[in-house]
C-alpha cells in the first residue's frame, strides 16, 4: 500500500485527492506516472488549500451556524461559504466522531479558524487526534499501513473491489483467497503500561500503534500477529522496552459511545 487518502468528486470529470502530507510528493509522482497515456491532467494543488478538521458531537452544529447552507452527509462534499469564506466542506474525518473537514484558501484559514473557535470549538493537536483515531481503530500510514503490507492483512478487504481491476487487484484477490500469514488486530493492555510502535509481540508480530486511551483509561494499540492468533479474546505478550506487558486482542472499535 502506497498511502491511504480521500478523493472527492467535484464535477463529472474533476476530482480532488487529499494525500497524507508526508507522502505528497511520492503520491503525486506515482499518479503522474500512472496517468501517462490517458487523457487526464494531474495537477498539484497542495499550495491552494489549508484544511481544518472540525470533529466531535457538536461539530456539525458549530459549522452549520457559520455556513450559508446545509452541510454534506457523511462521505459527501459540497461548496459553501463558512464564516464568509469560500470552502469545500467534506463530510469526512479521522477521529471516530462525526464532523466535517474544511478546505479553504491558506490566506483565509485564520479567519475560519477564529470563527470556528469563537462558535464553540476547542483546538486540539495531533496527540489528541491520535488517541481518538486509535480508539476507533483507524489506521495510520507509516505505522499500521506500509508499502510491504497489503489491505487484506491490514483488515481493509471490505474497501477493495477486485472486479474493478484496480492496480494490485490480482494480489489482493490472491491474499483474500489464500489468507495472509499475519493480520492486524487491536488490543488492550491488561493492567498498567503503554505499548509503542515497534515493540515486539512475543511469539511473532509487532506493535504498529500504541497509546493511552483517555476514554478507556488503559493502554490500547494495534499490532500484526500471526493469523492463527488473531481471534478476539486471544492473550498476547508485548515486549515494552524490556518489560513484558500482557494484552488481549479486542473487538473493533475499542471505544463505543454507549459505554
Amino acid at each position: 500500500m502506497l498511502d491511504d487518502l480521500f478523493t472527492y468528486r467535484l464535477a463529472d470529470c474533476e476530482f480532488l485527492t487529499v494525500t497524507n502530507a508526508a507522502n505528497h510528493e511520492k503520491d503525486l509522482a506515482w499518479m503522474q506516472t500512472q496517468a501517462e497515456g490517458f487523457d487526464v491532467d494531474v495537477v498539484d494543488r497542495a499550495a491552494d488549500f489549508a484544511m481544518l478538521a472540525v470533529q466531535g458531537p457538536e461539530a456539525r452544529d458549530v459549522v452549520t451556524r457559520l455556513a450559508d447552507g446545509s452541510l454534506p452527509s457523511r462521505f459527501h462534499c459540497c461548496e459553501r461559504d463558512v464564516a464568509g469564506v469560500p470552502a469545500l466542506v467534506c463530510g469526512t474525518g479521522y477521529t471516530g466522531e462525526d464532523g466535517v473537514e474544511l478546505l479553504v484558501a491558506p490566506v483565509a484559514a485564520a479567519v475560519v479558524w477564529d470563527a470556528v473557535v469563537k462558535a464553540g470549538a476547542t483546538p486540539a493537536g495531533l496527540g489528541a487526534r491520535d488517541t481518538l483515531r486509535l480508539e476507533a481503530c483507524f489506521h495510520l500510514y507509516g505505522n499500521d499501513l506500509v508499502e510491504d503490507r497489503g489491505p487484506i492483512e491490514a483488515g481493509l478487504g471490505w474497501c477493495c473491489k477486485e472486479q474493478t481491476a484496480f492496480i494490485g487487484s490480482e494480489r489482493v484477490a490472491q491474499d483474500r483467497a489464500q489468507g495472509t500469514a499475519e493480520k492486524l488486530v487491536p488490543f488492550v493492555i491488561d493492567g498498567p503500561g503503554i505499548a509503542r510502535h515497534g515493540n515486539p509481540v512475543l511469539g511473532g508480530g509487532v506493535v504498529t500503534s500504541g497509546t493511552f486511551s483517555p476514554c478507556l483509561e488503559q493502554g490500547i494499540g494495534m499490532a500484526y500477529v500471526s493469523a492463527e492468533r488473531a481471534q478476539v479474546g486471544t492473550r498476547i505478550e508485548l515486549d515494552v522496552r524490556g518489560t513484558i506487558r500482557l494484552a488481549t486482542i479486542a473487538q473493533k472499535p475499542l471505544y463505543r459511545k454507549e459505554r
